[in-house]
């Protein structure tokens, strides 16, 4: 403290001492002029306004090292790492959402404004692998998921500071959860900074909360449903959490709950979970779904729903016929294995002879069909592509009709060149190659769409019969698939695919009878085969909204695919459709995605979007036709974490309490931080000698006024002058 006196030190104290000394003087001709208790108010007020105008006199000011703004610099860093991407609460923000508001500039006077209207040179940075300025765009990084470089972001950082020597690094400010999962080492960076003396100011962002999946999913994705009979859906929930978790796994089809469950598992438990039977009125198509009430840490969201299509079969029986020219030996092997099944209601139509016919069935005249109508009382034809030609051309028309229209199915054996030259297309084979082996030829069959996981296909034997004709198709159409092939170059023997509202089957093995002879497993299997196959064929009804679903998780950040298969109501591909398809999901994610037409496939629409989070991602899809005819469908698309942040997101607070005691910063959690917190800087830095002078303070001249003013007042109402 010291006076801003102009003169020498020695005046200022003789003048004070004659100031005290004639003010001594006058308060004792006041004591004797006055009555004592009006004095010594007087005496009170000269006084005051005395040392008031001493100290306008002396200008007494007090000095103050504080820090040079301008030779130094605050560095606040914002990770923007993909684990910032998350939320500790389900229905909280994001970290990166917590972060925000206290480092956007111009924000009415948030945390980072405040620092720059005290300290100027604030910089702002923000990292993940590498590190970047922090622009408006840079909001958007967490998104892509990558590595937290927390130690290298530091290191970055004393880099700057050595290349701008007259203006250092002062403190820096830290907004992070702690994760630091590539490059350097935190502590290692803590100990350079603690060697030069710049402290790492934290603000921990995050929840430290239990960590583990709780993962649900359907266990028979093929279960067997038929109309107006019980359906038996099973799922499985296992717990990967460290500790007991109590959760509720509940049956939903579309927005019904159906039914709702408790569970309490053990760490590391699997539970089988086994619902109420459910009887669906009518066949089609049912989608269900299955959901865990997740705890607060799940790491996969995704795994958390699980989707099912069950397909419901018809409650009736299917009624079948074998219609051929001529006795074959595959015609009482397959009489044997339908009619024995209650399922089935076989009946066969052969020609013996020129006008012999053998009929078997009710009200089913010996002699080929010349109404185009006698289909339609069938689900399934089993017939012998020479038979076909002897039909006449409107019964031909009429049997195309029946898979098309109708929904029936036909399965064709033999020799493909007449059957494709009648039926076209309906066919799905092209060509077919004549063999004849001289030992049997090892078949493959595949699991979809005819056999479950209860056929054991891989088990399955299917073959070839040597020394007998058989076919191989050279050429199919672009629609059907291959489901026995041959296993070592992958020919198909069975050709199927879906025409119209039916399905059709080509079969090139007319000697499959010898596997009902070779032993007592051939003959179950060629059972369990021919059921799939005349089920799979009576089943029909084409659906004319096909939604590819793969099965697979999306992996969050990258597009998912939308794909439709349209077909109008001629059950041809629909080219001119409109498809729009309805996206909501986590976060409070919508949004409307327009599928366009695929040039290469004809009826098939695609469309994309962008998932924010992991979680499952429910589409509603409209489709609508020029005569005005809507189809509405939904399916789910789930979305998991892929990248290596999303495998740990935990809270570090300890590491980050770490980092501040070992370079003498502070910690504060992001929930307690105000727009006046102040960080810890350095010690080193370099400060200036500020000066305040006193006699400035505008509060001495309002009270010596009102000292001047309360005297002159006084006197006049006691009569003094």
């Amino acid at each position: 403290m010291g006076f801003d006196w102009p003169f020498s030190i020695y005046y200022l104290i003789f003048g004070t001492l004659a100031v005290l000394l004639v003010l001594v003087f006058h308060c004792r001709n006041l004591l004797k002029s006055t009555l004592p208790e009006i004095a010594w108010k007087l005496i009170v007020l000269r006084v005051f306004s005395t040392i008031l105008l001493l100290l306008l006199v002396a200008r007494p000011f007090v000095e103050k090292d504080e820090l040079d703004e301008s030779k130094f610099r605050l560095l606040a860093m914002a990770d923007l790492s993909g684990s910032m991407d998350v939320r500790d609460d389900r229905l909280g923000l994001k970290r990166i959402e917590q972060v925000r508001p206290h480092l956007v500039v111009n924000a009415d006077g948030n945390w980072i404004d405040q620092q720059k209207l005290k300290y100027g040179q604030v910089e702002l940075f923000g990292f993940a692998e590498d590190s970047r300025r922090l622009l408006l765009n840079s909001w958007e990084w967490p998104a892509a998921g990558k590595k937290t470089a927390l130690g290298e972001a530091l290191s970055n950082s004393l880099l700057k500071s050595d290349e701008t020597p007259e203006s250092p690094v002062g403190s820096v400010v830290l907004f992070s959860d702690g994760k630091n999962n590539f490059g350097r080492s935190v502590l290692e960076l803590g100990k350079e900074y603690r060697a030069r003396g710049i402290p790492v100011n934290v603000i921990g962002v995050g929840k430290i909360r239990p960590k583990g999946d709780l993962e649900v999913k359907f266990i028979d994705r093929k279960p067997l449903a038929v109309a107006k009979e019980e359906i038996l859906l099973v799922a499985g929930v296992r717990n990967q959490f460290d500790q007991v978790i109590s959760t509720q796994v509940q049956l939903m089809r579309g927005k019904d709950l159906i039914e709702k469950i408790p569970v309490n598992l053990k760490s590391g438990e699997t539970r089988t979970i086994n619902f109420s039977p459910l009887v669906v009125p009518k066949a089609g198509s049912v989608r269900y779904r299955v959901e865990a009430i997740a705890p607060e840490g799940d790491i996969d969201p995704a795994n958390d729903l699980d989707t099912l299509l069950v397909e419901v079969k018809p409650p009736v029986t299917f009624s079948i016929l074998y219609l051929s020219n001529k006795p074959r030996p595959l015609y009482p092997f397959l009489k044997r294995t339908l009619s024995k099944e209650e399922r089935f209601e076989f009946n066969s139509l052969i020609r013996l002879g020129d006008e012999v016919f053998h009929a078997l069935g009710e009200d089913l005249d010996p002699a080929y069909p010349q109404d185009p109508e006698f289909w339609m009382t069938y689900d399934a034809i089993i017939a012998d592509a020479d038979a076909l030609s002897e039909l006449n051309s409107s019964v031909i028309e009429s049997l195309k009709g029946f898979v098309q229209k109708r929904g029936g199915g036909l399965a064709i054996f033999g020799s493909l060149q007449e059957a494709r030259d009648l039926l076209g297309g309906a066919v799905p084979a092209k060509t077919a190659e004549r063999i004849v082996f001289k030992q049997d030829m090892s078949l493959a069959a595949k699991e979809e769409p005819l056999f479950g996981p209860e056929d054991d296909v891989e088990k399955m034997k299917p073959f070839l019969p040597g020394r007998l004709p058989g076919y191989l198709v050279t050429e199919r159409n672009p629609a059907s698939r291959g489901v026995v092939v041959v296993r070592a170059s992958g020919e198909a023997v069975l050709a199927i695919q879906a025409y119209g509202a039916g399905k059709v089957a080509y079969w090139g093995s007319p000697n499959d009878w010898r596997r009902s002879l070779r032993d007592e497993d051939g003959s179950r299997e060629f059972d369990r085969f021919w059921h799939a196959l005349v089920q799979w064929l009576g089943s029909g009804g084409e659906d004319r909204m096909k939604i590819t679903e793969t099965g697979n998780e999306v992996a969050r950040g990258t597009e998912a695919l939308l794909r439709v298969e349209a077909l109008g109501s001629d059950f041809e591909p629909a080219m001119d459709a409109l498809i729009e398809a309805v996206v909501s999901g986590p976060g409070d994610f919508s949004q409307k995605v327009q599928l366009y037409p695929k040039g290469s496939v004809a009826g098939q629409y695609e469309g994309n979007f962008r998932p924010g989070e992991a979680g499952a991602y429910e589409v509603s899809y409209l489709l609508q036709l020029p005569d005005g005819e809507k189809l509405q469908k939904k399916s789910v698309v789930r979305v998991s974490e892929s990248s290596t942040e999303a495998q740990d997101t935990t809270f570090a607070e300890r590491d980050l309490k770490m980092l501040t005691k070992l370079t003498g910063g502070e910690y504060l959690h992001i929930s307690e931080l105000t727009s006046d917190w102040e960080p810890a800087f350095a010690q080193n830095l370099p400060t200036l000698m500020k000066r305040k002078s006193l006699a400035d303070v505008w509060p001495v001249f309002i009270l010596l006024f009102l000292a001047s003013g309360i005297e002159w007042i006084f006197r006049r109402q006691v009569g003094l002058r």
